[in-house]
């Protein structure tokens, strides 16, 4: 997965623990301030679940004891489930 701070645009990479309808909870090895608008692109290995790009607030992000960042936050809208036509 990658996300993208909206206020700046700066993006990075980042490994997807869990998600679920309301939220998301990722790993990056680099923080995110709590409150911050994200925009979040999700990349499924399977090719049944599309894509998504949603609209993220980060609600939490500590750090590991490996030096990453774990950052959770609230899916606060959908920007797109279609199919990406760069990877299909």
């Amino acid at each position: 997965m990658s996300f993208k701070r909206v206020a700046c645009g700066t993006q990075a990479h980042a490994l997807c623990l869990d998600i679920s309808s309301s939220g998301i909870l990722f790993e990056a090895s680099e923080a995110a301030d709590v409150g911050r608008a994200l925009e979040i692109r999700t990349f499924p290995a399977d090719r049944i679940t599309p894509p998504l790009t949603a609209l993220i607030e980060v609600i939490r992000c500590t750090k590991t004891d490996e030096g990453h960042f774990r950052i959770v936050g609230a899916i606060k809208g959908i920007k797109s489930q279609a199919p990406d036509p760069i990877n299909s």
